[in-house]
């Protein structure tokens, strides 16, 4: 075949999956490295520096307990439950960091995009990394709590690295999701905050779905929310409470599902993004 016959390589064609992936794997790195600066970078101008991560988690527990569990005596009926809401607080709050940090991952970096090639997926599953690792003082403590408070480690607890790995897939989904919509539509950060502070009462963080909720239909409406079901789930691993085969199927699915759904959804919009 003559050089003129030969077949014309469309150069702005999108890579294959396999090669995407491939690229992803060889560039993992920066998906570490950069939510690793950011964290050293954040409160470093304050007295108490980096114990922030420990302090802001303690802080909002306490606060959460004074207000539902004393004024309010949302935790009437349930045993335990400071270490109740502690399990509540702190799985709710990592996946709404998560969010919010990953609705402004592509706008932020805006200037990067345009002066490197490189699969700009990085960019949200670096703001999901790092609001993991900023986390972890938060994991801490609250496994210090639940302890003190009278709950004793059993073999439930050992389901407790893989739930976290299920959230941290459930984030990762939600955070492609935003991050595409966040490029375009610029208001989405403002109402995030809004959407979680209903996500807040509807995900049963400060009371029983079991004790408040009579009626079956709105128990499996709330088995549908993967926020509540993951936080349903996690207090069965470390307080012993009831979970429902709804509630395990609900988190199964969303946990598989979503990671899938939010890579095809943003790869389809990724080369328009920030360009």
């Amino acid at each position: 075949m003559s050089t003129a016959e030969q077949p014309l390589i469309d150069l702005t064609a999108a890579p294959s999956t396999t090669t995407y992936l491939r690229d992803l794997w060889r560039r993992r790195e920066f998906a570490v490295a950069m939510p690793a600066q950011d964290l050293r970078a954040q409160n470093m101008d304050t007295v108490l520096g980096q114990l922030w991560h420990l302090v802001n988690p303690a802080l909002q527990i306490g606060v959460y307990f004074v207000i539902f569990g004393i004024v309010l005596d949302t935790g009437r009926g349930v045993d335990n439950f400071f270490a109740f809401l502690i399990v509540g607080v702190v799985l709710f709050h990592l996946t709404q960091r998560v969010t919010q940090d990953a609705t402004m991952s592509i706008v932020r970096n805006v200037g990067l995009i345009r002066s490197v090639q490189f699969p700009r997926i990085l960019l949200p599953l670096s703001a999901v990394n790092g609001q993991t690792v900023a986390f972890l003082p938060a994991l801490a403590i609250a496994l210090g709590a639940v302890t003190v408070t009278g709950e004793t480690p059993t073999l439930r607890w050992l389901a407790l690295p893989p739930l976290l790995i299920a959230q941290y897939l459930f984030n990762l989904g939600a955070a492609l999701i935003v991050a595409r919509i966040g490029a375009t539509v610029k208001d989405l950060r403002e109402l995030i905050p809004h959407l979680f502070r209903l996500l807040f009462y509807g995900s049963g963080v400060i009371f029983s779905v079991d004790i408040m909720i009579t009626s079956e239909s709105w128990r499996q409406a709330f088995a549908v929310n993967p926020i509540y079901a993951l936080i349903t789930c996690a207090r069965w691993c470390l307080l012993g409470t009831s979970i429902s085969g709804e509630v395990l199927i609900s988190t199964t699915t969303w946990c598989a599902a979503l990671p899938i759904l939010g890579f095809v959804f943003f790869r389809r919009a990724e080369r328009r993004l920030g360009a």
